[in-house]
């Protein structure tokens, strides 16, 4: 049987998780603002900058996925990798975000 202390342990984890999501989509986000990466404008290098054990992993895949699926950002094959560049038609929803998680940093 769990302790009291032990169970509310539990509970910690989804939102850590969420955190870090949202973290790693303020940082991509910010990334490819600044770079003005909107539409045509595609750039592979959307996870360069993370910390190493971020690069590849299940979190930071999540967080791409998420985007993706929001249609925040827009996928697109091109020299055998994959380029992402931001959604123009979601530039309201994006700059909201950005404005909130991307401050200056």
């Amino acid at each position: 049987m769990l302790s009291q202390k032990n169970h509310k342990d539990l509970f910690i984890w989804p939102s850590m998780i969420t955190f870090m999501i949202m973290k790693i989509k303020a940082r991509i986000i910010r990334r490819l603002v600044r770079w003005r990466k909107w539409g045509g404008s595609h750039t592979e290098n959307i996870i360069a900058g993370l910390p190493s054990h971020l690069i590849g992993s299940k979190t930071t895949k999540e967080a791409i996925g998420e985007m993706v699926r929001d249609g925040w950002i827009i996928p697109a094959k091109k020299t055998g990798e994959i380029h992402y560049s931001l959604n123009p038609k979601k530039t309201d929803e994006i700059l909201k975000f950005y404005e909130k998680y991307c401050g200056e940093g």
